[in-house]
């Protein structure tokens, strides 16, 4: 019988939102949001030709950029 707790790596997304979403949320460009992405500091996941973030990836590079 093998642990099924939720990793870091397999948990639940949570929510996702798309590109244009989390541009809106953040009061950013669609384009902001994509060179995050393509820069590897903002983590997606590609389902097709849909590009999504979850919350917790959206929440974690929050965290990594504050500036206090």
């Amino acid at each position: 019988m093998t642990d099924r707790t939720p990793t870091r790596r397999n948990r639940p997304a949570g929510n996702l939102h798309s590109i244009d979403e989390l541009a809106e949320r953040w009061g950013v460009s669609t384009r902001t949001v994509r060179r995050q992405i393509k820069s590897g500091a903002l983590r997606a996941h590609r389902i097709g030709r849909l590009v999504r973030i979850s919350d917790a990836d959206a929440e974690d590079f929050l965290k990594q950029n504050r500036e206090d």
